[in-house]
């Protein structure tokens, strides 16, 4: 028997492959180009990539998903939902949103009694792993369409996204510094080493602010401690955080985090190669929003 909302996320959302059996979600692709060659994001090997990436030359490059790809997830979740939303990195950064967009007007033809919704969720890597598990959670209850699609966009406008960067080099060479580009600029110019907090979510526009740069992670840590706690106002969080190749240091910001604040949900994963290419190594980023109490973990 068909439930009633599937809910699929681009692959930036990093979902780790025993949450997507768990909670059902679909994951729609990105694209690594290495050397003019096409390949599917879960084909590369993320230790021979964080090895090019070191070379800093002739540097790979990313791909949205396309089309086609984003139909045939649509194609998935009609088979077991009657209704699907698809959450995508922030339009900011990508055409994942678009490709989505477009395709959804391919399966409305298909499926012209499904019931769709396409989001951008206006951040990135652990804001769409916290609204995926969100989302799917609530859907695996047995929710509807119409209470999923609320909570969906109720978690994105609640969201508080922070990226640690230990090099803005990446992110600069695909355009993605935006109001950090200064940074960026004097990092390339020979300046301190220093590593960078940035946010990226809805009260942002789904674009980069910059925060503040630091000598160590710990030091960002702490800020973002500080930021999530004026936030969240003394409420239940629920949160990812991904990381590339930074396992220890995503342990050690998840204990600062249970140790200062009331935490009901973290999950912790690493990144996808498409994410590594536009970021780099070494990157963590963490994101929350207000627990509404519930959910349970599955």
């Amino acid at each position: 028997m068909k439930r009633k909302v599937a809910v699929i996320v681009d692959g930036t959302g990093a979902v780790p492959t025993a949450v997507a059996a768990a909670y059902d979600i679909g994951v729609l692709p990105f694209h690594v180009i290495v050397d003019g060659r096409d390949h599917i994001d879960a084909e590369v090997d993320l230790q021979w990539l964080f090895g090019r990436l070191r070379q800093r030359r002739n540097l790979p490059t990313t791909a949205a998903p396309s089309i086609g790809e984003a139909v045939r997830a649509f194609d998935w979740a009609a088979e077991r939902a009657d209704s699907a939303i698809s959450i995508h990195l922030t339009s900011a950064f990508s055409k994942s949103y678009e490709s989505g967009l477009q395709a959804r007007a391919v399966a409305m033809e298909k499926y012209p009694h499904m019931q769709i919704e396409v989001i951008d969720s206006r951040t990135a890597e652990a804001g769409e792993l916290a609204m995926a598990i969100e989302t799917a959670g609530l859907a695996l209850k047995g929710a509807g369409f119409d209470e999923v699609v609320r909570r969906a966009y109720e978690t994105r406008d609640s969201l508080a996204h922070f990226y640690c960067f230990e090099t803005l080099f990446y992110r600069d060479k695909g355009g993605r510094t935006f109001k950090a580009k200064p940074w960026a600029a004097a990092e390339s110019a020979g300046g301190p080493g220093l590593k960078v907090l940035l946010e990226v979510d809805q009260s942002t526009d789904g674009t980069v602010q910059p925060i503040c740069r630091a000598k160590t992670k710990k030091q960002l840590f702490e800020r973002i401690i500080r930021l999530v706690s004026e936030r969240m106002n003394g409420a239940a969080l629920c949160g990812a955080i991904v990381h590339a190749n930074a396992a220890q240091e995503a342990e050690s910001l998840e204990q600062l985090l249970r140790n200062e604040l009331k935490c009901e949900r973290i999950e912790i994963a690493h990144t996808c190669a498409a994410s590594v290419v536009q970021s780099g190594e070494g990157f963590i980023a963490f994101a929350c929003h207000t627990s509404t109490g519930d959910l349970e973990r599955i």
